[in-house]
């Protein structure tokens, strides 16, 4: 399954250590898997990384990015806080979130509840009194897992997203922990490469082993076979002369939550076919099943009580987002790349159907 969640009622160091190691990440009271991630009008796989702490050295230019912040700010690091100057930070950094967002520091980490089975620490840097930096990252027994890092951006001279990774790692070098987990990467360059600079990172393989990441390869992630699926069929459809419009639907995960399994549109780029009496006719290609799936859809009716979440300014781009929930409505056909091609000629015979626009 190409999205998974569990919310623990207990979690133990070791057992957190056993989540991370198997390609799990935290967000907010819940643990998530997820390989898939629809942004920047693309689809690509999501690449979890870790460092061995105990092969770490700094580099020449990371330790020139301590010796500068330490030289003039103070530095704590302690049990995680919710703050007004700590929300400031998290407010003013929202705009360069992706994906979906929570509404206050306090709901990305405790969605509402009052603590949470996460033992979560933070580093805070301070000019005088004034915050100007936090991270937040969780504690396992042998693992640590980086969760978020805000900071002034009148500060952006002295690197402080990076001082901060750089100081959780030196916190878990020195109470003995192996791992760092400091999120991930996508299968193409992206603006989350600036973590690979922090060492020599290993990277959750397909078969669920760790190797090196200097022997990642694009080609064989999921994202890889859904993009080449998905340009076959553009090309199909081209060469056939069947008006299409492309769109990325960054709701898909919500097709995998196991209360809504197959209720909900699960495919992260599809292409609108036009409509007729029983809705929009789409077509993308499941990567779980290795086919094509040709369906309608419709909007939620309810959308507001599935989606309590924030989304990315990017996705306010109604030309290419399918920003708004979507249910299965009736199913049409699914197969191979032959297949659907001849039951998209089939749906076009309806007398009912209008192209898209």
């Amino acid at each position: 399954m190409l999205v998974q969640t569990h919310f623990p009622r207990k979690l133990t160091h070791t057992r957190y250590d056993q989540y991370l190691a198997s390609g799990w990440f935290r967000g907010a009271v819940m643990l998530y898997k997820m390989d898939l991630l629809c942004i920047e009008a693309n689809v690509y796989s999501v690449v979890n990384i870790r460092l061995d702490l105990r092969k770490h050295e700094l580099s020449k230019s990371q330790r020139k990015i301590k010796r500068k912040v330490e030289k003039r700010f103070t530095v704590a690091i302690g049990p995680a806080k919710i703050s007004q100057s700590r929300q400031r930070l998290y407010t003013a950094h929202k705009v360069r979130f992706k994906g979906f967002i929570h509404d206050t520091l306090d709901e990305y980490l405790h969605a509402g509840f009052h603590s949470t089975v996460f033992d979560t620490q933070e580093v805070c840097v301070y000019d005088g009194d004034r915050l100007i930096a936090v991270s937040f990252f969780d504690l396992g027994d042998r693992s640590m897992a980086s969760l978020l890092a805000l900071y002034d951006s009148e500060y952006s001279e002295y690197s402080l997203g990076m001082y901060t990774m750089l100081k959780e790692i030196e916190y878990g070098r020195h109470t003995g922990r192996k791992w760092y987990y400091p999120g991930y990467v996508l299968d193409l360059p992206s603006a989350f490469d600036y973590k690979l600079k922090l060492g020599e990172m290993e990277y959750y393989t397909p078969n669920k082993r760790w190797g090196k990441y200097q022997n990642f390869k694009k080609e064989q992630s999921v994202a890889h076979r859904l993009r080449k699926a998905m340009y076959q069929l553009k090309d199909a459809l081209h060469e056939e002369k069947i008006p299409h419009k492309t769109w990325y639907y960054p709701y898909f995960s919500m097709g995998y939550m196991p209360l809504w399994k197959d209720r909900f549109l699960h495919l992260p780029w599809i292409f609108e076919l036009g409509y007729d009496l029983d809705g929009m006719c789409v077509v993308g290609y499941c990567a779980e099943h290795d086919k094509y799936v040709l369906s309608h859809v419709n909007p939620c009716p309810d959308e507001q009580h599935f989606i309590n979440m924030e989304q990315a300014r990017e996705f306010d781009d109604h030309q290419t987002y399918l920003a708004h929930l979507m249910e299965y409505g009736v199913p049409i056909a699914s197969g191979c790349l032959t297949e659907t091609l001849r039951d998209i000629q089939m749906w076009s015979t309806r007398i009912d159907k209008i192209p898209p626009v």
